[in-house]
């Protein structure tokens, strides 16, 4: 793993038809060229596109309604395309429950989705938060979803909410791995024999150094799981900085709400259930939503949210080297800056969220949300060359 680097400060503005390079070293470039698509209705939230084994690109994202007093209505919605992301199709309003949802393509092409359902959305049958995996074995056309209360969580208080790692990992001998958890440390490693048809969800995992007692969330919650070459698992988790030792060199932000929130790695040697501390990944405080990409030419490409602290808020990606146990990435110089939409002045990014594929050998496409200055959400795709 790299040493951290701190965001550098905010970068001078240049064209929308660019990904800036900020603190160009290893690149020797300031930008490069970048072609946006807009997408979308304002408002809609928080994008996941994915390559299916066809070639085309699916893109999902949400939209949350505001009803009577607290009441909501979250709709979920697709895209498609089959040129690379120059175009896409109409939007596809879907029935499926959730929101954030996140796309895992199987080597086979099934396609499984994580998400949650807010406990305020009228749809809602729980009264809680609860977490949902739906399953596609048709590119997408038709899906089957699993509900996952509090009841499959053993130990969860009635009242309590449940969410799942972000994505479901793949590993070498076929099954599969998906993280759920309800708050305090009651965190299960559901497995699967079957590419996701069906789930064994009696394994329970730790992490180590981890007090319980101090999460207020569900320690799962938006984990991001990559399988080594040398047969570990290793976990990027989403942490409140009070609950872990402080960044080399820094204090805790003083900030309120949990856009200071922060990554850290896990590995997993074994079966899973229990998680070893490895060290800093090299990312700053109000950075997280990573996503790992393995490029065609060997390099790998974490795309992630700066979502509070440094400027310019909103999605940028660095580039790394795969070494045989993990990944290391240089956090400090080479920044793509890749959404300059959010405004500098804006207090909070909107949404970002990634991630990253690559349809050809030299293109690759992120989507993200960003937020204008009334507030407002909108999505957007790039389309950026693989950098030089």
């Amino acid at each position: 793993m790299a040493a951290h680097g701190e965001p550098a400060g905010p970068v001078d503005p240049r064209p929308r038809d660019a990904v800036i390079v900020n603190r160009p070293r290893r690149m020797r470039r300031a930008s490069l060229p970048a072609e946006r698509i807009p997408l979308g209705v304002p408002g809609d939230y928080k994008p996941c596109v994915a390559r299916l084994a066809s070639g085309e690109l699916l893109l999902v994202a949400f939209h949350q309604h505001r009803l009577e007093a607290e009441a909501i209505r979250e709709e979920l919605f697709f895209y498609r395309s089959a040129d690379g992301g120059r175009t896409w199709s109409a939007r596809l309003p879907s029935p499926m429950l959730g929101r954030e949802p996140y796309l895992t393509v199987l080597s086979d092409g099934v396609i499984l989705m994580t998400a949650h359902h807010l406990k305020q959305d009228v749809r809602n049958p729980y009264g809680h938060g609860y977490a949902l995996l739906h399953r596609s074995a048709d590119g997408g056309m038709t899906w089957r979803t699993v509900p996952i209360p509090n009841t499959e969580v053993p130990g969860a208080p009635s009242d309590d909410w449940v969410v799942t790692s972000r994505n479901v990992l793949e590993r070498p001998d076929g099954s599969l791995w998906l993280g759920v958890s309800a708050s305090r440390g009651r965190d299960f490693l559901w497995r699967s024999l079957d590419r996701g048809a069906t789930w064994d969800r009696t394994r329970q995992s730790q992490c180590a150094g981890v007090d319980p007692t101090l999460l207020w969330w569900p320690f799962w919650a938006e984990t991001v799981l990559w399988q080594t070459r040398a047969g570990d698992a290793l976990g990027l988790w989403r942490v409140d900085p009070r609950v872990v030792p402080r960044l080399p060199g820094s204090d805790v932000p003083d900030y309120t709400g949990d856009n200071v929130e922060r990554l850290v790695v896990y590995r997993a040697r074994d079966d899973g259930r229990r998680w070893t501390r490895e060290p800093e990944l090299g990312s700053w405080y109000g950075e997280m939503y990573p996503a790992l990409l393995r490029l065609r030419d060997g390099r790998l490409l974490c795309t992630f949210t700066v979502r509070a602290l440094g400027r310019p808020l909103g999605v940028q990606a660095v580039l790394g080297d795969e070494l045989p146990d993990g990944f290391r990435f240089d956090f400090a110089y080479d920044r793509l800056i890749l959404d300059i939409r959010t405004p500098t002045n804006a207090s909070s990014s909107g949404g970002g969220f990634g991630p990253t594929v690559q349809p050809d050998d030299a293109t690759l496409v992120t989507a993200y949300s960003w937020r204008d200055a009334e507030d407002q959400t909108h999505l957007e795709a790039v389309r950026w060359p693989v950098p030089e």
